[in-house]
């Protein structure tokens, strides 16, 4: 399996891309230029999946390409409120993962007791 080097963050405003490597900036990009006038996403949830990476807060969703963050799409998720947006998505290895390593703890628990 590759090993993947790049670590996603999202802070004040502002996506980018970190080699886990050495910590330098890869690429970043101030998601204003993305929103309405007046919406700022300060705070907020990331998420990486297929070489896109999903950005929510402030009641819109964002999608980047992760290769350089790019905007993809948004959706300003109307009538939803200007709240922080709380994700998962549902084709997450690293989720699946732990899902079969949970219920293989309980299958071991429920053998043993």
């Amino acid at each position: 399996m590759k090993k993947i080097n790049t670590l996603y963050i999202l802070s004040g405003g502002r996506v980018a891309a970190i080699n886990k490597k050495d910590g330098t900036i890869i690429w970043e990009v101030k998601l204003r230029q993305y929103l309405s006038a007046g919406v700022t996403i300060a705070v907020g949830q990331i998420n990486f999946e297929d070489g896109k990476l999903y950005v929510g807060g402030s009641g819109v969703l964002l999608c980047l390409d992760a290769k350089d963050g790019a905007l993809l799409w948004q959706n300003p998720l109307k009538g939803w409120g200007y709240g922080f947006v709380s994700m998962t998505n549902a084709g997450n290895e690293a989720a699946a993962a732990t899902a079969i390593s949970a219920a293989a703890s309980a299958a071991i628990v429920a053998a043993t007791t």
